[in-house]
């Protein structure tokens, strides 16, 4: 299995490298978003050293786009008719999600810490060292994991790209701004608050924002335990759509 995940890492590795424009505008966005977003509010919200606490919602918003656009690779085989290809060829269907979330993980994992070095020259430097850059990485791994999965399963399940567009276009942003990502839980509307704190992607955030601001605290194990069960939970979404979805293709 092994061998067939690294193969066809390597089908979206070389796809990537094949867009070099995409490529390099992928990798400095996130910077722009923390230089000009969170810089520009700074002066706006009064929290110490707004930078910092924004930073971990800047590297969401990334995981979170990168992500969802994850399954837009395995939307367009099936659209095309290579998925049916991959299906008819002597591979486990496992090792197709897998290859797609090892390949999304490497990506992310690039773009954290491209924003991190970024966010030095801005004062930004985490609490907790290097140990909590690693931690900030296992964070947005999670995060990949719940959200390309939920993505994938909506790619198996819709008929074409354009409902997948409207359906991820609709969801994305009120994942996000219901979210701790750029406003304290405590701060918003009472009947924001409920929500926000039943989203993943708060204690995601609330994780990178201990490891940033404060350091190894109780509540780091708590976060990263609740986003590890939603993780968990909506992988099983995941590979239940794909193998019923593959499972009526190949029927």
């Amino acid at each position: 299995m092994t061998q067939e995940v690294l193969a066809l890492t390597r089908r979206w590795v070389i796809i990537l490298f094949r867009e070099r424009l995409n490529l390099l505008f992928s990798v400095l966005q996130p910077a722009v978003w923390l230089v000009f977003f969170a810089g520009g509010l700074s002066g706006a919200v009064v929290i110490d050293d707004y930078i910092a606490f924004a930073l971990p919602g800047v590297i969401a918003f990334t995981v979170v786009g990168n992500s969802v656009t994850a399954a837009m690779p395995l939307l367009f085989d099936k659209e095309t008719g290579y998925l049916d290809k991959l299906l008819s060829m002597p591979i486990r269907r496992g090792s197709i999600l897998l290859s797609r979330f090892v390949f999304q993980v490497g990506m992310n994992s690039a773009q954290v810490i491209v924003i991190l070095l970024v966010a030095l020259p801005l004062g930004v430097r985490p609490a907790t060292g290097v140990l909590g850059v690693l931690g900030i990485l296992v964070t947005t791994a999670l995060l990949t994991l719940a959200i390309t999965s939920a993505a994938l399963a909506l790619a198996c399940a819709v008929p074409s790209h354009g409902t997948f567009f409207a359906v991820t276009g609709f969801a994305t942003l009120p994942l996000l701004f219901m979210s701790n990502a750029f406003v304290p839980v405590d701060s918003m509307p009472g009947w924001m608050e409920p929500i926000a704190r039943a989203n993943p992607l708060t204690y995601a955030i609330e994780a990178m924002r201990l490891l940033v601001m404060e350091g190894w605290g109780g509540e780091v194990p708590v976060a990263l335990g609740v986003l590890g069960l939603a993780s968990a939970g909506l992988l099983g979404v995941g590979v239940w759509q794909f193998a019923r979805q593959t499972g009526q293709r190949v029927a």
